[in-house]
């Protein structure tokens, strides 16, 4: 599998993207170059800016962009469909935790 990224958010002509980290790797608690910085758990977390005009046309916010060996995007859509479920099903069990 080659690298994979997450739409987090849209700036001006840019997407905000974070890299998806390969399980098992683990950052420093401060980070070493700009672009990265020490996530939840001591994984490290990077950032990148891709300009719109280079993501696919169905690229949105939370969607999970593949990259292949040449750099091409595209949206890997059967990971972005299972992420959104999971994250569903937390926020799921946060509310029913909630309630008294």
């Amino acid at each position: 599998m080659g690298r994979q990224l997450i739409i987090d958010r849209f700036e001006g002509t840019y997407a905000i993207c974070e890299e998806i980290a390969k399980e098992g790797t683990k950052g420093t608690k401060e980070p070493k170059e700009s672009g990265k910085k020490a996530g939840k758990n001591g994984k490290e977390v990077r950032f990148f800016g891709i300009e719109k005009a280079e993501l696919p046309e169905n690229a949105k916010e939370g969607s999970v962009l593949a990259i292949d060996e040449d750099g091409n995007l595209t949206v890997d859509e059967e990971e972005t469909r299972r992420r959104k479920e999971k994250i569903k099903a937390l926020q799921s069990g946060v509310l029913k935790g909630s309630k008294t």
